[in-house]
């Protein structure tokens, strides 16, 4: 196996620019992602953003897929058959950590632009399709059936969806106690006592 080359000069300033709009939406939003913004975050000029994207809307699109690749890799890591029964691996993708956090307010930011931006409506359909079909392979994993799976999938995401974006607007009350109550509530009760307590 052959190492991987490198990333070219052009890539590796991408990268920086798109960390940086990251950052920059958890700070402040939307709106805190400007060419000047983040050429000021760098320390560059103008120019050598637009260098490397066309313009705004390119630096927003891969700065949405920079945050679902970070998101899938913290889902995949929860869902590694580490946690000791389903529901506590669950619930791992519930903004309880800083950075789940982080990536739930950047993708309810993003949504929100995504009413009005094709481009960003297609990057949250296939965000949530992946989410359910991993959810769908784990559930598999720990044996359920293709059929039940496939249910209980969509229910599990749509419970996660839900309690997350409650939480990030009333962090007070969605501690991470009431958190994990009611996500436990919710997915037990779709995958049945004996699979969510089943040991893993």
């Amino acid at each position: 196996m052959t190492d991987a080359p490198p990333p070219s000069a052009t890539d590796q300033r991408r990268a920086e620019v798109i960390g940086c709009a990251a950052q920059l939406l958890v700070e402040g939003g939307l709106g805190a992602i400007t060419v000047r913004n983040i050429a000021q975050r760098l320390g560059c000029s103008t120019t050598v953003i637009s260098h490397h994207f066309r313009n705004k809307d390119e630096v927003l699109l891969e700065t949405y897929r920079h945050v679902n690749a970070r998101a899938g890799a913290l889902r995949d890591a929860a869902l590694s058959n580490s946690q000791p029964t389903a529901v506590r691996a669950l619930e791992e993708l519930l903004p309880i950590s800083e950075a789940q956090r982080e990536n739930w307010a950047a993708w309810l930011h993003f949504w929100s632009a995504a009413l009005h931006n094709p481009a960003l409506a297609a990057e949250h359909a296939i965000g949530l399709q992946q989410t359910v079909a991993r959810v769908q392979v784990y559930l598999r994993s720990i044996g359920m059936d293709d059929a039940q799976a496939q249910g209980a999938a969509q229910a599990i995401s749509n419970a996660l969806y839900g309690i997350a974006i409650q939480a990030l607007f009333d962090r007070d009350h969605w501690d991470e106690p009431r958190l994990r109550q009611e996500f436990r509530r919710a997915t037990a009760f779709t995958l049945g006592q004996d699979i969510a307590s089943r040991q893993i």
